[in-house]
């Protein structure tokens, strides 16, 4: 070998190590490099857990108890429930019998009220838990049953069987109430309450559109908090309620009324279509001023009507008058108004006081239904105690529990579900460490839901159903998994092609002639002379 073939190979083999070394470092540390700096984030998420949730399975067990003058008509009565309530798959119940004492069979057979007959069976039995209920026999009853505020029902023998098992049905329990909340197709009773939530703001706005000409005389924050406050305050276990009020001025709203004679003092009365009101609460969005917070707002409008178009009385489609001491109309989903006309004498004198305990009867009735309580059909034998103050009667709060917390639960695996299908149509959707954060919670909070709801603890299965519902929608309304949708991978593509492509050219053309050198085979051809 010459001293100038030595020379050559020398130089051949630094270009060829200097070659190797550049493609060294863009193999082994640029492209995993760039990898590692352009791929999306995403937390380790439990997707066998979310792919296993079934919302149709859903079930609450509630604890049934039977109490009889004698162990046949108890017997008769369990059995009679237990078969009418077997093929339930939403609600199943744990049934328990027992004889009435002897010394209290003897008082409730002895006292005339009903009242005093609920107090006796609640200072015997523990009535206050959430989540059970007592079917107590009491002959000296004028109907088959009685169901009062209490978690008790009384019934006379055992031939007020089936009406006590349809007022089971249909007051106490709702199962038809129950599936609606479970399935995605929303009954009428879910169309009108408000969803799910943490809390809820009630805002009561006293419109007075003409302050010029009339003085109105109504504390409305000493109203919300003797009525509204008394109420909410039974539901405090569901949800946190703030309560506000305020005074909307010159808000006035053309009804596009007719006057129309009638028998009253005033000798007519102004006529207002049905289908005109919901304009009016537009005027109110403009500018009651309730959507100050992410809380969902439960609106609450008494319109005080001027005098120049009092009294006003509210037609149906059929152009048919709505006779009620109250003339008044609720929005699914928004609130309820009441349209407070002034009498004649109040317009002479230029003063109005309303009825505060009609108003805020009239309101607290709305309310009940925006939040769930529905109104309760008349059944023949059955009789149901008219409510003697704004306080919901206690089995209505368990039924409450009942609906939210499989509104919950189901909402928040429908959420995951969506997030997780979402997740698997588009690859670039970040999941950081909060969101992930969030949706291991959901999924924990689900599976305790699901378990104390099978159990027949209510109350704490409502309060994970709530967990799992705010950290469901936390994680599904996150605005980061937004962050890179606008950048797609066909634009990644077109943005690092044009990069990269020009030096991928030289690598690859120099690689193999790295290889043929690393293998002792010429790189080229010697030139002959």
């Amino acid at each position: 070998m010459t001293i100038r073939d030595s020379k050559f190979d020398a130089e051949e083999g630094n270009r060829m190590w200097a070659s190797a070394s550049f493609v060294g470092v863009l193999f082994i540390i640029g492209l995993p490099l760039w990898w590692k700096t352009t791929e999306v984030y995403r937390v380790a998420l439990p997707y066998d857990k979310i792919s296993e949730f079934d919302t149709e399975a859903h079930y609450i067990t509630t604890e049934l108890t039977v109490l009889a003058n004698d162990e046949q008509t108890a017997n008769n009565l369990a059995e009679l429930l237990k078969k009418e309530f077997e093929q339930s798959d939403v609600i199943k119940f744990n049934i328990r019998k027992q004889i009435l004492p002897e010394d209290l069979r003897q008082t409730l057979d002895a006292v005339a009220d009903e009242q005093e007959a609920l107090e006796e069976v609640g200072a015997a039995f523990d009535t206050k838990l959430h989540n059970t209920f007592y079917v107590v026999q009491r002959k000296p009853l004028f109907q088959d049953v009685w169901i009062g505020g209490e978690r008790i029902a009384f019934f006379r023998d055992s031939k007020a069987a089936p009406t006590l098992i349809q007022a089971l049905k249909n007051w106490i329990y709702e199962p038809s109430v129950l599936h609606g909340a479970r399935s995605e197709t929303a009954d009428a009773a879910r169309q009108v309450r408000f969803p799910s939530g943490e809390g809820f703001h009630v805002v009561l706005s006293v419109v007075h559109p003409k302050p010029q000409a009339m003085t109105v005389d109504f504390t409305a924050g000493e109203a919300v908090e003797n009525y509204i406050g008394s109420f909410v305050d039974e539901l405090s276990d569901l949800h946190n309620f703030t309560l506000k009020s305020q005074w909307l001025h010159l808000l006035d709203f053309n009804f596009q009324t007719k006057e129309t004679p009638d028998t009253s003092s005033w000798g007519r009365h102004f006529a207002v279509r049905h289908d005109r009101l919901p304009l009016l609460l537009t005027r109110l969005e403009e500018r009651a001023a309730t959507h100050v917070s992410d809380k969902p707002t439960v609106n609450l409008a008494l319109y005080v009507v001027p005098c120049d178009m009092a009294p006003l009385a509210i037609y149906d489609t059929n152009n048919d008058r709505v006779m009620s001491t109250v003339q008044a109309f609720m929005s699914p989903k928004w609130g309820g108004v009441v349209l407070g006309s002034p009498t004649k004498d109040e317009c002479e004198q230029k003063h109005y006081t309303p009825d505060v305990r009609l108003i805020m009867g009239t309101f607290v009735a709305q309310l009940r239904k925006l939040l769930g309580i529905t109104d309760k059909e008349k059944i023949p034998g059955a009789h149901l105690e008219t409510l003697r103050s704004v306080v919901p009667r206690r089995w209505e709060v368990d039924s409450l529990l009942r609906i939210r917390t499989l509104e919950q639960v189901t909402s928040a695996e429908r959420s995951l579900k969506s997030l997780a299908k979402l997740l698997g149509e588009i690859s670039n959707i970040v999941i950081n460490d909060e969101v992930g954060a969030s949706i291991n919670q959901a999924v924990d909070s689900i599976h305790r839901a699901t378990g104390l709801m099978r159990l027949g603890d209510l109350l704490t299965a409502h309060h994970y159903s709530q967990q799992a519902f705010l950290a469901a929608e936390t994680a599904f309304m996150e605005p980061s998994l937004l962050a890179l949708l606008y950048f797609p991978d066909d634009q990644k593509y077109a943005i690092y092609i044009p990069l990269f492509l020009p030096i991928m050219f030289p690598v690859v053309l120099s690689f193999k002639n790295l290889v043929l050198w690393f293998r002792g085979k010429p790189v080229h051809k010697e030139k002959t002379d």
